[in-house]
């Protein structure tokens, strides 16, 4: 599965994005870059449910289809037929550092732990960490405003950052 993915990235020259991965017994964040998807600590494509793959050009979503035991493959980017767009800024639990090595800085609260791609420093890790979500809007027969799709476009430390 490993290899599948990473020839769909390299079909849409991706150099770099984040990875946020689900597996049955684990959720992932990750990174990939150098034709490479890079996690933290070591995964198992076999228990893979979804991975999205994402920047602020577009997203790549592998999701599990259970009925088929496939995975169903959608791409996201701004070129999708909308009549607005929204980013939101979702909050990820994790404000103490707890871990860090050359591309990670592990985050802590309340007993769950994740694996950031990035080195964060003690005041960034007070703010929190958020996962910036796109959504587009578009309106439906009775002219009501409804988000039609969304995709993941970026992590950030604190709101308003690049």
């Amino acid at each position: 599965m490993e290899a599948r993915i990473l020839n769909i990235i390299n079909e849409h020259n991706i150099q770099k994005a984040y990875v946020l991965a689900y597996f049955y017994n684990k959720v992932c964040v990750g990174i990939y870059e150098n034709n490479k998807i890079i996690f933290n600590k070591e995964v198992d494509y076999n228990l893979l449910t979804q991975i999205r793959i994402f920047n602020k050009d577009l997203e790549i979503r592998f999701v599990l289809n259970e009925e088929t035991n496939e995975f169903d493959i959608s791409i996201i980017d701004d070129n999708i037929p909308n009549q607005g767009i929204f980013d939101e800024a979702m909050f990820i639990a994790g404000n103490k550092i707890v871990g860090k090595n050359d591309k990670f800085t592990t985050l802590k609260q309340t007993g769950g732990e994740i694996h950031i791609p990035f080195k964060v420093n003690e005041n960034e890790a007070s703010n929190g960490l958020r996962l910036i979500v796109r959504n587009y809007f578009n309106t439906d027969k009775n002219d009501q405003v409804v988000i039609e799709n969304s995709r993941l476009v970026d992590i950030r430390m604190k709101e308003g950052e690049n």
